[in-house]
């Protein structure tokens, strides 16, 4: 399966858009998570994340909601139990420096992490290496 990683805001259409167009090239599911920190009773409220679960329903991927205080952990926790191909992530605001790719990365160094730059398209994420290597792959 793929897996796209989302957060509450409707710009994460895009993502799950190149999730539904890679898993369509590999021939899996889509699925789309969304961690939430514990105490976010009202989870659903958020227009956004409404938004987003009908357009992940739209594509025909089920959208999971997790609760935790630390994203990558309850992500890393999912991709544990789950046959999960590649994960898809958006670009991280600081170019190279993500401690949500970095956990994963660091977990499961054989898994597909790709990010969905601002412009729409997918590449390898990479994670800060003290070099100059950015966010995403250019």
């Amino acid at each position: 399966m793929i897996l796209v990683c989302v957060t509450d805001q409707e710009s994460c259409t895009r993502l799950i858009k190149a999730g539904r167009q890679l898993a369509d090239i590999v021939a899996v599911p889509l699925k789309v998570i969304s961690v939430r920190p514990h105490g976010s009773g009202s989870w659903m409220a958020s227009e956004e994340l409404e938004y987003l679960y009908n357009m992940a329903k739209q594509l025909n991927a089920e959208m999971i909601i997790r609760f935790h205080d630390f994203a990558a952990e309850a992500v890393a926790d999912y991709v544990r139990r789950q046959p999960v191909k590649a994960v898809i992530v958006g670009e991280p605001p600081q170019p190279g420096q993500s401690v949500f790719i970095s956990h994963l990365e660091e977990h499961f160094p054989d898994l597909a992490i790709l990010c969905v730059k601002d412009n729409g398209k997918l590449q390898p994420a990479l994670v800060f290496q003290g070099s100059d290597e950015a966010g995403c792959a250019g």
